[in-house]
């Protein structure tokens, strides 16, 4: 009798230890969890750069993962989004941030850039860290970046805990490369949108000047 409740009671202390363990996922396993994860609306005040003319915010969650797609205007002819996705990183990968990875997780190659316009990918540093970026051209006034940049702790706030915001953007316009890549420039991603708070945290204050009056 003794012996098959000693049992019982092992059994029972492996289930609550399994219980309380988080659960490992490979990286396949975690990105298929934040693939079926639900996009949600959010106001604009809860996004994570600040893009004056945004035309909508969702987020999506899955286990420790956070993302945002932020959908921009598109005044051209050409089909597609005009885009920024973030993705909150809560682990670190040495501090690099792989292309492929990179477009994998925003949803594939956008259009209409196709893999020679990567093989010339633009690079220039500024005061949030790295921007990458491709060009596409119609010849006919319309041109089209596609931005890879990732911010890590140390060049801005963070959500969620995060240890690095990962940002992939398509933008189509007709005013130019530098219309084209403003809403990935510093004066964009190296805050928040105004008022915005954390979500699932706290709010920050980015400074002294920007605490509550009393």
């Amino acid at each position: 009798m003794r012996r098959h409740i000693g049992l019982a009671a092992l059994l029972l202390v492996s289930a609550l230890l399994t219980a309380c363990m988080p659960s490992i996922r490979s990286p396949y396993e975690t990105q298929q969890g934040v693939e079926r994860a639900e996009w949600a609306s959010i106001p604009q005040e809860d996004a994570w750069v600040n893009i004056p003319y945004t035309m909508l915010v969702l987020e999506r969650r899955f286990a420790d993962i956070s993302e945002q797609r932020i959908l921009l205007p598109n005044h051209t002819a050409l089909p597609g989004d005009n885009f920024v996705h973030l993705r909150a990183e809560p682990r670190s990968d040495g501090g690099l941030l792989s292309l492929d990875r990179a477009l994998e997780r925003a949803g594939g190659l956008a259009v209409p850039f196709t893999a020679r316009e990567l093989d010339s990918i633009r690079s220039r540093d500024d005061a949030a860290g790295t921007l990458n970026w491709a060009e596409w051209t119609d010849g006919a006034g319309t041109i089209c970046v596609l931005v890879i940049r990732r911010m890590l702790i140390g060049m801005r706030l963070l959500p969620n805990q995060a240890v690095a915001l990962d940002m992939v953007m398509r933008n189509c316009v007709r005013d130019g490369a530098t219309a084209a890549l403003a809403p990935a420039g510093p004066e964009a991603v190296s805050f928040g949108a105004p008022f915005g708070i954390e979500r699932g945290g706290e709010q920050r204050n980015l400074s002294p000047l920007a605490a509550p009056l009393p």
